[in-house]
């Protein structure tokens, strides 16, 4: 029976919890951030939640989007496209963070892009949603790997870079990244989504030979 507190909350909903959802979670716990969990099946959901405990709570993909103030969408692009239409509705007036990358792996592990070169993950995802949602492409210009391990880094954090042209989008994006353990750094607005993307884009860590960046050296490589 889903928590009738969540309407006094203000909570970030984490749909799909396989390698980034799942870190996202992990980080965002550990510095206080409600969150709702949701997977297809349910199952991992619930495994994530009874793991961390609250702040955490494992709710059906319907029900933590309806309930959250801000949605990331931790799921393949193909998966988005699937997941987002029927539940179009459900996203109005909500921040929404797509970390999407136009990728697909091969049998041995050798990444191609899935989207012609002009055309960005986050426009694919933009048109699925309402025209009034509040969007931001984040979290998706690092692995999920590299996301738990440079968390909190010292004595100078990781930069993870966003693009947005909201507002409100911008200004959780960059709550949400520095509760995850990074310093945020714009890289534009929507129209520049695909230079934070993999694996072509030249913010992206595969377009920066896996290196992690702290803020001086970020604003180089933006500049």
């Amino acid at each position: 029976m889903p928590d009738t507190t969540a309407e006094q909350t203000s909570f970030t909903a984490i749909v799909g919890v396989g390698n980034i959802g799942s870190t996202l979670a992990r980080l965002f716990v550990a510095s206080g951030e409600p969150v709702l969990l949701a997977s297809t099946d349910g199952v991992h959901a619930k495994a994530l939640a009874e793991e961390l405990g609250p702040p955490a709570r494992a709710e059906s993909v319907d029900y933590a989007i309806a309930q959250a103030d801000t949605v990331v969408l931790a799921l393949w692009l193909d998966a988005m496209r699937e997941a987002i239409p029927p539940r179009a509705r459900l996203f109005e007036g909500k921040v929404v963070v797509d970390p999407s990358n136009p990728v697909a792996f091969d049998a041995t592990g050798q990444v191609s892009r899935t989207l012609p070169d002009e055309q960005s993950a986050g426009s694919v995802v933009a048109a699925l949603l309402p025209d009034d949602i509040h969007y931001v492409k984040a979290f998706g210009s690092i692995g999920a790997v590299d996301l738990a391990g440079a968390a909190h880094r010292q004595p100078r954090p990781a930069v993870l870079f966003y693009a947005s042209d909201d507002d409100l989008a911008m200004t959780t994006a960059e709550r949400l990244i520095r509760a995850a353990g990074f310093e945020p750094l714009r890289a534009g607005g929507f129209a520049d989504a695909g230079r934070i993307e993999g694996p072509s884009g030249d913010l992206n860590q595969f377009g920066l030979n896996g290196q992690l960046l702290d803020l001086d050296q970020a604003r180089a490589a933006l500049a």
